[in-house]
C-alpha cells in the first residue's frame, strides 16, 4: 500500500483492467498527474488500486468477477476533467501516449479537447469560462 486508505464519497469509476492496471497507473501519472493512493497486490497483479486525478478518485483492478480476455473500454463512458488550463493537460496526455481525438479548441462556454488513452478510455479535457 502506498498511502493511507480512507472512506471515499461520491461516484468513483472502477476499471477492471485485465492485467494492465499498473500500466494504466503509470500512463495516467504522466498524462493526468495521477497520484497513486493505494495499491494492493495479489500474485503479481493489482487486486485493488486507487489513484487521485484532479481531486477525484479512480479505482483499478486486474481482476474481474466475469471472464474477460482483456480490458473492454466502452465509448459510452467518458472520463471528464475540468482544469484551469486544459491545453497543458492535452499536451501532457499526448506526450504520455494518448491519441488526440478532438483538438484543443475554444467553445462558447470555454475550451475543450478529447484524448483516448492507450487502453481505449476517452478523456474529455475542459476549461470552462468563469460562470459556466
Amino acid at each position: 500500500m502506498t498511502g493511507q486508505q480512507q472512506h471515499r464519497k461520491g461516484v468513483i469509476p472502477n476499471f477492471c483492467m485485465a492485467g494492465r492496471a499498473r500500466e494504466a497507473i503509470e500512463v495516467w501519472k504522466r498524462a493526468f498527474d495521477a497520484e497513486e493512493i493505494a495499491a494492493h497486490e495479489e500474485n503479481g497483479h493489482l487486486r485493488h488500486a486507487e489513484v487521485k486525478i484532479n481531486d477525484g478518485f479512480v479505482f483499478l483492478t486486474d481482476f474481474s468477477m466475469a471472464a474477460m480476455d482483456g480490458f473492454q473500454p466502452s465509448p459510452s463512458i467518458i472520463m471528464h476533467l475540468e482544469v484551469p488550463d486544459g491545453s497543458d493537460w492535452m499536451a501532457r496526455g499526448k506526450a504520455a501516449g494518448c491519441t488526440v481525438i478532438t483538438a484543443w479548441q475554444d467553445m462558447i462556454w470555454g475550451s475543450f479537447g478529447r484524448l483516448e488513452d492507450p487502453f481505449g478510455i476517452i478523456w474529455n479535457i475542459a476549461s470552462p469560462k468563469p460562470g459556466f
